[in-house]
C-alpha cells in the first residue's frame, strides 16, 4: 500500500482516548482498567489493536512509556515524554488531560484554519466547474451555428472555441494529468530533501505563509509549556518541540537551539541565533522571553505566547481571506466578461451580415 494512503488514527480519536483514560483515572479506576474498559467500548480497527497491544504490553511488564514508545504511528514522542514524567511524578492522571487538552486546542485551531479558508475554496471549485461546464457542453452547440452565420470571427471568439474544443477533446486527459501531478507531488513532498523545501515555502509564501507562520507559532509555544511544566529537561522539550511541529525549518530551528544551550547559552540567545532574521521569533517574542528567563517563568511566558498569537492567526486568517476572496470574483469576472465578448462579438456580426 502507498505510504499516503496508509490507515491512520484521527486526532478526533486520539482526544476521546486520552480524556477517557484521563476520566478514568480519576474516577479511581487502574491504569490497566482504565485502557481495558476503553477497549471494550471501542471499534475494531487501527485504535483498538493500538490499546489491546498496549494492554498486552503493560501487562507483559513495560512500564506504560515504554508500551507507547512501540507503537510510534500513534504515540507521538511528546506524549510519551508526557506520560514518563507523570509515571514519575505520580501525576499520571494529569499528564493524560495535558495531552488531550493541547490535541483538543490543535484541533479547534486546525478547524478555525479549515473553515475559514472554505469559502474562497468553494468559489473557485464552482469557477473551475463552471467554466468547465461551460467549455465542454455550452460552446460546442452555440459556436457552429455562429461560424455558419458570420464570414469573419473575432479573436476572443477564436480563443473561446480553441479552448472549447481543447478542453472537450482531451477532458479525462486532462483529470489523469492533475492526478498523476497531485500524485507525484504528494510523492515528492514525502522525501526529506523535498518535504524540506516545501516546508520552507510554506513558511515565507506571501499572506499564506504568515497565516502558517502564525498557527505554528502557537504549536511550539504551546508544546513548549506543555513540556517544560511537565519537568521535561529544557533541551529535551527543545528538541521534541521541533520534531512535533511536522515542519523541517521549524525543527532545524529547535535542535539548534537545544544544541546552544547544552553549551550554555540563553533561551532568548539561541532564538536570536537560529532565526537571524527575526521573521519566526519576532522582537517581541525574544523580549518575553528573555524577561521571563530573569524570573524562571519560560513555561509560564511560553503559554501567554501561544495565547498571543493565536489570536494574530484569526487576523491574519481575515486578513487572507479578504484577499483571496476578491481574486477568486475577479478570476469569475474575467471568465465571464470574456464569454460574453466572444458571444456578442459573433453576434454583432451575424446581425451586421443578415442587415446587409
Amino acid at each position: 500500500m502507498l505510504p499516503f494512503l496508509t490507515p491512520t488514527i484521527s486526532l478526533k480519536e486520539k482526544i476521546i482516548f486520552y480524556e477517557s483514560i484521563a476520566n478514568l483515572l480519576e474516577w479511581g479506576i487502574t491504569l490497566l482498567g482504565a485502557f481495558k474498559w476503553l477497549l471494550s467500548r471501542t471499534h475494531p480497527g487501527l485504535l483498538y489493536d493500538t490499546i489491546e497491544h498496549t494492554i498486552f504490553f503493560i501487562e507483559s511488564g513495560d512500564s506504560l512509556n515504554i508500551a507507547m514508545r512501540k507503537f510510534p504511528s500513534f504515540y507521538e514522542e511528546k506524549e510519551i515524554a508526557l506520560i514518563e514524567s507523570g509515571e514519575q511524578t505520580g501525576m499520571l492522571k494529569d499528564s493524560f488531560q495535558a495531552i488531550a487538552s493541547e490535541l483538543r486546542m490543535q484541533s479547534e485551531l486546525r478547524t478555525k484554519v479549515i473553515g475559514a479558508l472554505t469559502y474562497p475554496f468553494v468559489i473557485m471549485f464552482f469557477l473551475v466547474l463552471a467554466l468547465t461546464v461551460v467549455m465542454t457542453f455550452v460552446v460546442p452547440q452555440i459556436m457552429p451555428i455562429i461560424a455558419e452565420m458570420t464570414t469573419e470571427i473575432s479573436f476572443s471568439t477564436k480563443s473561446l472555441i480553441w479552448v472549447s474544443n481543447f478542453m472537450r477533446d482531451n477532458i479525462f486527459f486532462i483529470i489523469a494529468t492533475l492526478v498523476w501531478a497531485a500524485l507525484i507531488f504528494r510523492g515528492y513532498i514525502m522525501t526529506d530533501e523535498w518535504k524540506k523545501k516545501f516546508d520552507y515555502a510554506k513558511i515565507y509564501t506571501p499572506i499564506v505563509g504568515l497565516v502558517y507562520k502564525n498557527y505554528l507559532i502557537v504549536q511550539v509555544m504551546s508544546t513548549f509549556h506543555l513540556l517544560s511544566s511537565s519537568g521535561v529537561s529544557i533541551v529535551k522539550t527543545l528538541r521534541l518541540t521541533g520534531a512535533s511541529s511536522w515542519n523541517s525549518k521549524m525543527n532545524e530551528m529547535f535542535s539548534f537551539m537545544a544544541d546552544e544551550i547544552s553549551k550554555g547559552k540563553k533561551i532568548s540567545e539561541a532564538m536570536l541565533d537560529a532565526d537571524k532574521s527575526g521573521y519566526i521569533f519576532s522582537s517581541d517574542i525574544i523580549q518575553m522571553i528573555e524577561s521571563a528567563e530573569k524570573t524562571s517563568t519560560v513555561h509560564t511566558i511560553t503559554q501567554k505566547i501561544s495565547e498571543q498569537y493565536r489570536r494574530e492567526v484569526d487576523a491574519s486568517l481575515a486578513i487572507m481571506v479578504k484577499l483571496i476572496e476578491p481574486i477568486a470574483l475577479l478570476m469569475a469576472w474575467v471568465f465571464v466578461m470574456w464569454f460574453a465578448i466572444a458571444i456578442f462579438s459573433s453576434i454583432m456580426q451575424v446581425v451586421d451580415v443578415a442587415w446587409n
